[in-house]
């Protein structure tokens, strides 16, 4: 009974993090689509802010920045999240003994853990939808028939930065979320509730964006570029080449802007759905 038990309450947080990462990705693709369009453009002195308010201008908001990759992104993080969150806690506890339960380092290899098993089997919707938006081909699900016609392994095309990427993210957001929450929760700073997680989320948002933004660069431009143009590590000599070590931050701002949002969404979505299924906050 209580295997059973277990494997409800693993079964339903894996759940409640599916719909969470298809949720939230409904609602910030455009903080997506403008980060990888934002990161492949030519260098200007607009900015950011410039940069979307043209793409708005030009396409609308919906032709410009939500369609683009939409229905591929949402598969994507449906997979990826609901891998990565959904099996954290299962994951957390088996590797830890229970007197280092609380510890980073076993958070955050975790994370690490799910994250990249996540996006190692979610990496064709991510190519798909990342090429989707820096070329504006619709809703993703044409391209990744398109991407698929040379054979299926052309799907993982920069998949180990992918989920080199992803592993890094999904450790670095657990981990300092988790953290945070604990930090707070064992001090008697705030109670587990929603003013909580949206603290913590806010530190895993700024932690996780400059943990990944080099990666995340160098996959953009990898995966924009045309098949043969040379692996990810010939990419990033490229750029560090062309445009100096600045370029590894280019676009921060608009990832940190895609990342806090959905990083605050994800945790209040999910620390939701598991009390509604579980009774009880990520603990």
């Amino acid at each position: 009974m209580a295997a059973r038990t277990e494997a409800w309450r693993r079964n339903a947080n894996i759940g409640a993090s599916c719909l969470t990462g298809s949720a939230v990705i409904a609602l910030t693709n455009p903080l997506d689509c403008l980060k990888s369009r934002y990161q492949v453009a030519p260098q200007s002195g607009g900015g950011v802010a410039a940069f979307a308010r043209a793409l708005v201008a030009g396409d609308g908001l919906w032709r410009g920045l939500w369609r683009p990759g939409l229905a591929t992104n949402v598969c994507a993080c449906t997979i990826s999240v609901g891998t990565r969150i959904g099996l954290y806690p299962t994951l957390r506890d088996s590797l830890a003994p229970a007197e280092a339960r609380r510890s980073p380092l076993f958070m955050y290899a975790s994370g690490l853990a799910g994250g990249a098993l996540g996006y190692s089997v979610a990496a064709p919707f991510f190519y798909a939808t990342r090429v989707a938006h820096v070329r504006d081909l619709g809703p993703g699900l044409a391209t990744l028939r398109r991407l698929a016609a040379p054979g299926a392994p052309a799907l993982w095309r920069g998949a180990p930065l992918l989920v080199a990427r992803g592993a890094v993210m999904s450790g670095t957001q657990l981990a300092t979320y988790d953290s945070a929450k604990g930090f707070a929760v064992d001090r008697g700073l705030l109670d587990d509730g929603p003013v909580l997680h949206c603290a913590a989320s806010l530190c895993a948002s700024v932690a996780l964006t400059t943990a990944m933004v080099p990666l995340d660069v160098t996959l953009t431009h990898y995966q924009a570029s045309p098949p043969g143009a040379g692996g990810a590590a010939a990419c990033a000599r490229g750029l560090l080449a062309a445009r100096g070590p600045r370029v590894f931050v280019r676009g921060w701002l608009p990832l940190w802007a895609r990342f806090l949002p959905s990083t605050v969404l994800t945790f209040l979505i999910y620390e939701q759905a598991r009390k509604l299924l579980l009774g009880d906050f990520l603990r």
